[in-house]
């Protein structure tokens, strides 16, 4: 039930989504805001977040009201690069609206253009790559030793996936990772003047080197999801508007972070939740369809994409709050998927819950993640080899931890870790049988 407020003046002000305070422990702020005011006017932006699983699902069913079209989710370089900003960007190609920040009919033509490239049955095409992926990557953990899991498997594994998967070369690996945190350098965060200016160069390289490669995959298709995408592209249905390389930088990097950033952040989550429930690398052993539901529980206890944002057309009481037309909503998904009117004991990691499988971790409606699928992959794959390959994964000093400074991308940033291999493992060996 909801508490009949005036946000304007509402008994819990809403924090500050950038300060440590609330970075450092989200979930606690979100609590309060879901039992004193679920609708939530934050002091100093105009933002009204929206923090109840009912509301949350509300709006984003409605997207008339509550639209995604004309929204940026990265925050605004500051004055003194301002100008050198600019003048990166005027050597690429302008950013265009693409999945996360259009409406119907826009939105529907680009969706189309990304279902086609992620059937099932691609999706199936590249569930061996991220398999082998993760196996080589496994293969390298040191038995006995520490190491971070993070940087030495978590990060890697959807970095070297999406890699293949796109179908470029092995080499680009490392600028697979360095493009995918420039494009979520700003989001949900604020860096200094040194490291805008540093993101841009990035994302300009991100755009020179993939726009060669999009080009290239229109001269000579070829193996792999760019190319997909690249035929995909060449579809334009009667009144449709032309999908150009600008569309397909902007798509391209959206799916770099669904599948990328999410990935990564999610397998380091599994890893910490197993260090309180060791019993479960045994049964993933021998069920590897368990990997399925630790998946879908992790994801809605560590929720990797935190927020979305909304945009309202029209003047609309929600959740007793009456919210003016043009305001902006930031709509959290980490909320409503810990809200105990939605999931029973919502802070327990409890992978046979009854209701595990409808958290809001990739959002629901017309702009539910377009990397879900690879991205339960991923995770599935990564339980799945590593318990072929290690015993346990012990996690060391788990209570002190540092996450990614962001109210809207969030995850652990290292991992420290002891490796406990199982002495029968055959690294040569990868059954590719029960998975």
């Amino acid at each position: 039930m909801t508490t009949d407020v005036d946000a304007r003046s509402c008994p819990f002000p809403g924090p500050d989504l950038s300060s440590p305070e609330f970075l450092a422990r989200p979930e606690h702020w979100y609590a309060i805001m879901r039992v004193q005011a679920p609708v939530c006017l934050v002091p100093g932006n105009g933002w009204y977040v929206v923090a109840g699983a009912e509301l949350v699902r509300q709006v984003l069913r409605d997207t008339a009201t509550f639209s995604s079209a004309g929204l940026s989710k990265h925050a605004p370089p500051p004055p003194e690069v301002a100008d050198a900003v600019a003048a990166i960007r005027a050597r690429g190609w302008p950013y265009v609206p693409a999945l996360g920040t259009n409406d119907p009919p826009r939105h529907t033509q680009l969706r189309k253009l990304v279902n086609k490239a992620f059937t099932p049955r691609a999706l199936a095409w590249m569930e061996p790559l991220v398999r082998r992926t993760a196996h080589d990557l496994a293969a390298a953990l040191p038995d006995g030793g520490q190491v971070d899991f993070y940087t030495a498997f978590a990060e890697p594994l959807p970095a070297w996936a999406i890699c293949r998967v796109l179908g470029l070369d092995d080499s680009r690996r490392a600028d697979v990772r360095r493009w995918t945190l420039a494009a979520t350098a700003t989001i949900g965060a604020r860096p200094d003047a040194e490291g805008w200016i540093r993101t841009e160069e990035d994302l300009l390289d991100y755009q020179q080197t993939m726009a060669a490669e999009i080009e290239r995959c229109r001269e000579q298709p070829r193996e792999g999801l760019l190319s997909a995408l690249v035929s995909a592209s060449a579809e334009v249905g009667h009144g449709e508007e032309p999908i150009g390389t600008a569309n397909l930088l902007t798509v391209v990097r959206e799916l770099l972070v669904a599948g990328n950033e999410t990935s990564g952040r999610l397998i380091a989550a599994m890893v910490y939740l197993l260090d309180r429930r060791p019993e479960e690398w045994d049964r993933v052993r021998a069920d590897p369809e368990r990997a399925r539901l630790i998946v879908e529980e992790a994801l809605r206890w560590s929720t990797p994409t935190q927020v979305a944002y909304r945009r309202v057309t029209r003047d609309v009481r929600l959740g007793g709050v009456d919210i003016p037309a043009e305001a902006r909503l930031v709509v959290s998904f980490a909320s409503a998927n810990r809200d105990l009117l939605a999931f029973g004991d919502p802070d327990a990691f409890d992978p046979d819950r009854p209701e595990v499988r409808t958290h809001l971790a990739f959002g629901q409606g017309p702009h539910m993640c377009v990397g879900a699928g690879l991205a339960r992959i991923e995770g599935v794959t990564a339980l799945q080899v590593l318990a072929e390959h290690v015993k346990s994964l012990d996690v060391l000093d788990p209570d002190n931890l540092s996450y990614t400074p962001s109210f809207m991308v969030r995850g652990l940033d290292t991992l420290p870790v002891t490796v406990r291999r199982l002495p029968a493992a055959s690294d040569g060996d990868h059954p590719e049988v029960g998975h």
